[in-house]
Formats: C-alpha cells, structure tokens, sequence
C-alpha cells in the first residue's frame, strides 16, 4: 500500500510539474505575444507621431521654398519698377525733345541691371515729324544699347495689351507675359506708365520689359525632392513657368495645373494663412501641392509639388524593417531590437546634428563668400585689381575688400587670429566696420581707428585682427597706407620687388588707445601692389617645411603679370609645394595693378581768382569761352558752369577764413573725350567729398544745413576727387563728353 500511495504521489508531483512547466510556456508565449502587441503598436504610434511631424516639416520646407522664390522674383521686379520710377522724371523733361526721351530711355536700360529693353510709345501724332506712330525703343546688346524706333504701320502698338492697360488703368501696371515680336524678341513682362507733359495732357506710355529667362532659372534653381517641382501660373491659374519636359512630362504639369484651378477641390490653409495646400491622388502617385499668391502686382501663383513616396517613402521602409526584425525573433532578440532602436535614435539625432552643423557652416561659408566683393577682380583704363581667399575650414578668417569711390581705390586685407567659427564672426564684423568706416572717410589712420575702437569694445576672448588699409588716388598715383601688424606688401617694378619694410602699428583689437600711424608713397606706373596673409608663406609641405619669402619673391621677379595672372601663378607654385599635405591656415592675396591713362591735352586753359564772390562773373565768363570750344551741348555746357561755379564759391567760403585773402586758380584741360576742371587753393585744409550726402526727402526744417553743394556736384559732374599736396587744396572735377 506505502508503494501504490508512493507512486501516486510520484504521479500528482509530475502531473504538477508539467502543468508548472507549461504554464510557464503559456506565460513566456504571451509575454512574446504582449511584447510583438506592443511591439507593434509602438511600431504604429511612432510611425503616426513621425507621419504628422514630417508633414509638419513638409509644410514648412515648402512655405521657405515658395517664400524664397516670391522673395527672388519680387525683388527682381521691384528692381524693374524702381528702375522705371528713378527715370519718368527725367522722361518727362525731355518731352519736348524726342531725341533726347530716347537717349533717356537708352541711359535707363543701362544703368539697368535687370532690364532687357524699354520704349515710350506716344499717342499717334505726338511728334507729327516723327510720323504717326512713333514709339523709341532701346535694348541691351551684350555691354551696348541698341536704340531703334519700332512704331509704324506694321507694328500698331495702340492695339498692343500694354498700352491699351496702361491707359485705361491711367496708372503703372504690370502686363501679363507675352512674346515680344517688335521689340526684346522674346518673352518678356512689361511693366508700364502712363506719361503725362507739362499741359497735363497724355503724351503716351512708357514701359520697360523683363525676359522670362531668369524666371525660369530662379523656378529650376533647386528642388525640395528629385522628383518634386515648381510651377508659375498668373493670377488666373494660366501657366507661366512649367518645369523642363525632361524632369516633368506636360501632362503631368497639366494634371497638376487642372487641380489648382479646380475649385470643387477641397483646400487647406497652413498655420499662418499664406500658403493653401492640396492633397491630390492620381492615377499614378499621391501627393500634394503648396501654393500662394505674390503681394502686390503681378498677382502671379507660385505653386511647388511633393510626392508622398519620396516624402514619406524613407518612412515606410523603417516599418517594414522594423517588423521583419520583430518578426525573426521576439524573445531574446527583443531586448536587442530595444537596443539598437535606442542607439538608431542617438545616431540619427548626431547625424542630423551633424548635417545641421555641417548645413550651418555652409550657409556661413557662402555668406563670407558673399560678404568679399561681388566680383573678384575689376579692370579699368587707370587700375587692374585682383583678390583670391582659400579658406583652411568651411569658414576663415581672411578677409579682402577694395571699392572705388571718388576717384579713389579703397582696398584692405587681414587676417583675424585663431580659426574657425569665432575668427569668421570677427572677420564679418571687421569688414563690416571697414566698409562703413571708410564711406565717407579717406584718412586711412582714422579709418584704421575707428575700427580698433569698436573691435577693442567687448573683446573679453582677446583675439585680434592684423589689418592692412591703402588709400590710392587713381589720378595721381599718391598711396596713403596703414599697417595694424600685418605683413608687409610688396611693390613690383619690373622685375625688381620693393617690400614696404616701414614699422607696423599694433594689431586692432589689443589697446583701445593705439594710436594709428598712416604713411604715404608714390605707386610707379605700371607697377603692381601685392599683399598677401602669413598663410602664403606659412603654407608647409609634408616635411614641415615652410613656404617662405624667398620662394615668394622668386615667383614675384620672373617679371611682371596682370593680377588674376599674377595670383594664379603664385597659387600653382604655393600648390606644387605642398603637394596633397592639408592645408593649415587661410591663404589670402590681392593683387593691384596701376596704370595711369596718358592724357592727350587739345585744351589747356587756366584763371586765377581772389577769394571774392564778386570775381564769379569772370569765372562764369572764363567756363562759358572754355567749354564753347568743346563738343558740348547747350545742357552739358549749362551742368558744367553750375558745377564749377558751385565749387569755386564753396572754396571761397570755407578754405579761406573771414577777413583773409587768398587765390582761388581753376585750370581746365581736355583730351576731347572727357573735360577736366582742377580747382586749388593754400587755404585751410578742407575735403568736400567727406561730407555726407543731404537727404533730400526731408523737409527744409528737419533737413541739416549743408550737404547740398557736394550732392549737386556729384550728379552734374561725372566723378569728383580731393587731394592735398605740398600744402594746397586740389579739387578735380570731371565731365565725360
């Protein structure tokens, strides 16, 4: 009996034993069911939260996309407007002379960047001698205008849309696109005005004409996704712009086009309510179109169109991939999965933290790039200038500026201590200070201690900046210069190089209270002017060996080149020593070469005056004779004797004080293309091109009491100069004939 109880005891314990065991199966099978439920779950939450948060940035990509866009080609169009604007005075004064309203137009389209042509088309029988249909049109032709007159009976312009809008609008307008067969010989979009003359009767309408081309260029510039595009449509839902048949095929365009102007279809504004939305669905793929309106005219449509499988495809295959894992195994390889989706995550927070970083310094490398001069290298009759900077890093600390202004080249070169970000911030700010210091200052030791000021003020990091400025007057050759630590430039004369080896000043940045020691020399004509940063001779090769002056210099004496050539002969050779060894530091040069016109005199005449006003009559006597021996006409003559008169009487008041006496001697010169008025006196020192220009849209009252005379001369004469040698006063005013 103790044996049967003894087996049924054996009995119950193994029957417990495998109820425990598969009741510990059954809970380990349900934790795995529970752990792929939530897996799954889990797997649709984070794909519905990732779906609306991309759509979110869908949204925002699409409204920076189309605002950039408005933006480009807004501003393209109020150049245009601005353009038209700036010369209907103009215009209007020269209505009684036709020759002179074409020559107004011409001298419009260039000193127009953006305009392909303009044209004034009179009502018939304006100028009865001109015929009845008489409408002057001029265009661009590479660097020339070309002026021709396009009315007549085989081009009736009072049918054309322009005019006819124009007139019955009696306002400026913009005219839908449309293909210009009489004048661009293109499409283009016009922008036109009404004229009125001095009897406030209508004398016709001027308009100025846009080619479609950079349209077409800003619409293709670049592309949310590779398959998404961009579309122009006016006001109306016509197309302007369509993307190239090559990326987009038309009826694909069409489709998209047939939807926006659908209005049964149902549409969404975004958060701010300037961009409308639609989802569409074709046959083929889904996805959806932004689009808004530009402000104010022309009411144009600029519409851009997402794909949801580019969109949301990267999506889509994470899922799939996340199940197939979950799919091979729940149990062990769950905690793994956990795992590798908590790092996946801090990886693609780096990545994207790196793109962002790596995003940033590209937008800041191309605003430095933006921040040096527009174009690289300037070529004119007196000057030859060249600059090049090859940052070490994404963004430097180089930097090169030069502009001329009254007959003077303004240039600069430095290089801010340390790398990276923080030099880039203090280049910006350095160039900046330069570019405003120097609008309305000449003194290069006062330029140079305006902006150590300001880099002294808050510098708690301690970085500075070596800094060269050169101020050359082009007529004369007369180089006034500042060196705050930099290395010292080079002057090339033939094959001999003259170092300018003058003490240097300290660097900007180290004491607020330097103060700034500026030198003067004469540049030889046909002599070039090269600096440089110690990234040139620092430049190492693979053996640490340095660049150095002397290999410089060897480059520089194999004879004299034009700048561009110059600084690509000095980059191969800096280049050819290094080899493939990473660059360590930003390379900085420029490159000035001087070539002062020889002027063929066919008039030469000269008046000395008293400081008296009442000795003007005889000056005004001695312009009228000398500029009635020139081929001027009665307005040219006219702009000259006000601007000299002008001149002379504002020497009188300020260069001699009251009660003293001195003379005022004016000399003229001419070489028959162009006329030169030099005015110089021993008074008192005294620039008159310093002075800030006089805001004219200011009241009488608010408006400050001088700055009239030196606008006057600026916009009668075409360059103005100030010099002051061996203790005179030399003001040189110049008229292009």
């Amino acid at each position: 009996m103790f044996c049967q109880v003894q087996k049924t005891m054996s009995l119950e314990m193994v029957v417990q034993s495998k109820y425990r065991l598969s009741l510990r199966k059954r809970r380990k099978l349900l934790i795995v069911i529970l752990a792929a439920v939530l897996l799954e779950l889990l797997s649709a939450a984070q794909y519905y939260y990732t779906h609306n948060l991309m759509e979110e940035q869908l949204e925002k990509r699409a409204e920076s996309e189309l605002t950039l866009k408005a933006i480009l080609i807004k501003s393209r169009l109020n150049s245009a407007e601005d353009d038209l604007k700036n010369h209907v005075w103009e215009i209007c004064e020269n209505l009684p002379h036709p020759d002179s309203v074409a020559q107004s137009i011409g001298r419009m389209i260039h000193l127009s960047r953006f305009l392909q042509g303009g044209a004034l088309a009179f009502v018939p029988d304006y100028y009865p001698a001109k015929g009845r249909l008489y409408e002057p049109y001029a265009q661009k032709s590479g660097d020339s205008i070309v002026k021709r007159q396009i009315g007549g009976p085989e081009h009736d312009y009072t049918t054309s849309v322009f005019y006819q809008q124009a007139i019955a609008a009696n306002d400026a307008l913009w005219i839908e696109p449309y293909e210009d067969t009489a004048g661009a010989q293109t499409s283009v979009i016009s922008y036109t005005k009404p004229i009125y003359d001095k009897r406030q009767s209508l004398a016709g309408v001027v308009c100025v004409d846009v080619a479609l081309n950079w349209l077409r260029d800003t619409i293709d510039r670049r592309h949310l996704y590779p398959s998404s595009f961009v579309m122009l449509l006016t006001e109306d839902g016509r197309p302007i712009i369509r993307p190239s048949e090559s990326r987009v095929s038309r009826e694909e365009s069409d489709a998209i086009i047939t939807i926006i102007n659908d209005r049964t279809v149902t549409r969404e504004k975004n958060s701010n309510g300037r961009i409308t939305k639609i989802y569409f669905d074709n046959d083929e793929r889904e996805g959806t179109v932004f689009y808004t309106k530009l402000n104010g005219q022309p009411h144009w449509q600029v519409a851009v169109v997402c794909y949801d499988n580019e969109v949301y495809g990267p999506l889509m295959e994470l899922r799939v991939h996340l199940l197939l894992l979950s799919l091979l195994a729940f149990g062990i390889l769950l905690f793994m999965i956990y795992i590798f989706a908590r790092n996946e995550k801090k990886l693609t927070k780096k990545t994207l933290e790196q793109e962002r970083m790596g995003s940033e310094l590209r937008i800041a490398s191309d605003i430095q790039t933006q921040m040096l001069p527009r174009e690289n290298s300037v070529t004119r009759d007196d000057v030859d200038i060249c600059g090049s900077l090859a940052p070490a890093r994404e963004v430097g600390g180089d930097l090169f500026d030069f502009f001329i202004r009254d007959e003077k080249l303004f240039f600069c070169i430095g290089d801010v201590s340390g790398k990276g970000v923080p030099s880039a911030m203090l280049m910006a700010v350095t160039h900046s200070l330069f570019r405003s210091a120097s609008a309305h200052e000449n003194n290069p030791s006062r330029i140079m201690q305006n902006i150590n000021e300001a880099c002294c003020h808050g510098n708690e990091s301690s970085m500075f900046v070596t800094f060269f400025i050169g101020v050359l007057d082009l007529p004369t050759g007369r180089l006034r210069f500042c060196n705050a630590g930099h290395d010292k430039p080079i002057l090339i004369v033939g094959h001999d190089l003259m170092p300018e080896d003058r003490k240097p000043n300290l660097p900007l940045g180290v004491f607020e209270d330097v103060k700034y020691m500026a030198y003067e020399c004469l540049v030889p004509p046909g002599s070039t002017l090269f600096l440089y940063t110690d990234g040139l001779t620092e430049a190492m090769n693979s053996q640490h060996k340095q660049f150095g002056l002397d290999r410089l210099h060897a480059v520089l004496q194999e004879g004299e080149e034009m700048p561009q050539a110059l600084l690509q002969k000095v980059t191969d050779a800096v280049a050819g020593f290094v080899e493939e060894y990473e660059q360590s530091d930003d390379l900085t040069m420029l490159a000035i070469h001087y070539t002062p016109k020889v002027e063929t005199v066919v008039l030469d005449e000269s008046l000395t005056l008293k400081n008296d006003s009442q000795q003007v009559a005889q000056l005004s006597t001695f312009v009228k004779d000398v500029t009635g021996r020139l081929p001027l006409n009665a307005k040219q003559a006219g702009e000259i004797r006000l601007a000299v008169e002008e001149a002379v009487v504002n020497v009188m008041e300020y260069a001699y004080p009251a009660g003293t006496e001195g003379d005022v001697t004016v000399e003229v010169k001419s070489d028959g293309m162009q006329v030169k008025f030099v005015i110089s006196d021993t008074g008192v020192a005294f620039d008159p091109t310093q002075t800030t220009d006089v805001d004219t849209t200011l009241s009488a009252e608010d408006r400050p009491i001088g700055g009239l005379g030196i606008l006057l001369l600026r916009r009668l004469m075409d360059s103005i100069n100030y010099e002051r040698v061996d203790g005179r006063n030399i003001l040189t005013l110049r008229k292009i004939i």
